[in-house]
């Protein structure tokens, strides 16, 4: 049998939800703002992961803006030139095409290759193991290896090979979401190119310690620079970096870089560079 002071009490509860609807309803109704069709549609389009690439913390935001201001300079890296060519036809502007963009690894230190410190038995995550000490490696400024980046790439193309991260460049599209993943900074986002060289060493410490580290370290011999015809290699910080606008991958520094397992890297896209022949 239900009790007669239970009853006021229902009452009371429904009466405040009743009010409280009430509220929401004419809220809702007061501030209501109408979204416009075409962000919609140009939301629809985008590939909607949300990575940030583009500027925008979202895709919804990125097609917002987009139609209120219809900027041609305005890009997803992830869609690439065809996305932008569907934005443009679905606005009737001309888009400008993204540069092709990749994640690049500052580093050839697997576990081969750099020396250890010591066996890590702690969480795997790459971050926990350099607030404990130093990490795995005796580089401090290498991958740590236990692949905490992988997570926030999700595009699978992210893998860990014997303690070192490796991009697979067919699915890696620009997007940088691994970028801020990476406690040491070895992973950097670099233009996709037939052919590229690049300085996959992270360390800037000075050549004996690089050396003591790691087989594949920079040791800033200076070789590299005074080699290139193109002034495209500069020393910075105890670590040579090539100036990508200038180099012409002639192959020159390759040949006379002293370290035991070579710290320049020759990139190819064989597909571009057989397109690039051909033309």
């Amino acid at each position: 049998m239900i009790s007669e002071a239970f009853i006021p009490a229902v009452a009371s509860l429904g009466s405040v939800a009743l009010t409280l609807g009430l509220i929401i309803f004419y809220v809702s109704k007061k501030f209501y703002v109408e979204e416009d069709p075409m962000v919609v549609i140009v939301n629809d389009i985008l590939p909607g992961v949300n990575c940030g690439a583009c500027g925008y913390p979202s895709c919804g935001q990125f097609a917002e803006v987009l139609v209120e201001t219809k900027d041609s300079s305005m890009s997803c890296p992830v869609g690439g030139a065809d996305l932008a060519s569907q934005l443009g036809t679905t606005l009737g502007i001309t888009m400008a095409e993204p540069k092709p963009i990749t994640a690049v690894v500052l580093c050839q230190g697997d576990n081969d290759t750099a020396k250890q410190t010591a066996e890590y038995l702690g969480i795997q995550d790459c971050w926990a193991a350099t607030q404990t000490y130093v990490g795995p490696k005796q580089c401090r400024y290498s991958c740590i290896g236990l692949g905490s980046c992988i997570a926030f790439c999700d595009f699978d193309a992210m893998r860990l090979e014997n303690g070192l991260i490796v991009i697979d460049k067919d699915r890696c599209t620009g997007c940088a979401a691994c970028i801020s993943a990476c406690p040491t900074g070895v992973l950097v986002m670099q233009e996709k190119k037939a052919e590229r060289y690049f300085i996959a060493c992270n360390s800037h410490d000075k050549g004996a310690a690089t050396k003591k580290a790691c087989d594949a370290g920079c040791i800033a011999c200076q070789k590299c620079v005074k080699v290139c015809e193109d002034d495209a290699i500069v020393i910075e910080n105890f670590l040579a970096r090539i100036i990508q606008e200038k180099c012409t991958a002639c192959g020159k520094c390759i040949e006379v870089c002293p370290t035991k397992v070579n710290c320049i890297v020759l990139e190819r896209d064989l597909n571009e560079v057989k397109q690039k022949k051909a033309s």
